[in-house]
C-alpha cells in the first residue's frame, strides 16, 4: 500500500500553487502558505527539499520568492512525492510466494505509478474530469 505523509501532500499543494501563479510570478512563502493553508515553518522545510531536488528555484531579496524550476508539463506528481518521501516503490521481483503473487504486486505497482505519473500541468484537468465522471 502506498502511504503519502502530509509532507508529500503539502509538497504537491505547494507546487500546484506555484504552477497557478499568474505569469509565473515569484511567490513568497507567506503567499504560498495562505493559498495552501500550510504553516510557514513546515512550508520552508518542504520548499527547501524541493529546491535540493531541482523542482523549485528561489530568488532572494525583497522581490524574491519561489517558482517552478522547469515547465509544469515536465514535472509529474511522482517526482514531487518521491523528492519528499523517498522512493515509493520497491522492485517486485521474487517477493511473493508464487509467480501469480509476484505478477499481482508488479501490476499493482505499475497501476499506482501510472496514477502518480500525472503532470503537474494536468492536475486541474484531472480534477474536472473526475467530477464530470461522477
Amino acid at each position: 500500500m502506498v502511504s503519502i505523509s502530509t509532507k508529500g501532500i503539502y509538497g504537491v499543494a505547494a507546487m500546484h500553487a506555484l504552477y497557478n501563479s499568474p505569469n509565473s510570478k515569484l511567490m513568497q512563502i507567506k503567499e504560498i502558505a495562505a493559498m495552501t493553508q500550510i504553516s510557514h515553518g513546515y512550508l520552508e522545510q518542504i520548499l527547501s527539499t524541493l529546491k535540493k531536488n531541482s523542482l523549485v528555484v528561489s530568488i532572494r531579496g525583497v522581490n524574491g520568492g519561489y517558482k517552478l524550476a522547469r515547465d509544469a508539463q515536465e514535472i509529474i506528481v511522482l517526482d514531487i512525492v518521491e523528492a519528499l518521501e523517498g522512493k515509493l516503490f520497491v522492485p517486485c521481483e521474487n517477493v511473493g510466494a508464487s509467480v501469480v503473487l509476484d505478477s499481482f504486486w508488479a501490476d499493482m505497482q505499475e497501476r499506482t505509478r501510472k496514477v502518480f505519473s500525472i503532470k503537474l500541468s494536468d492536475l486541474d484537468k484531472s480534477y474536472q474530469t473526475f467530477f464530470y465522471e461522477i
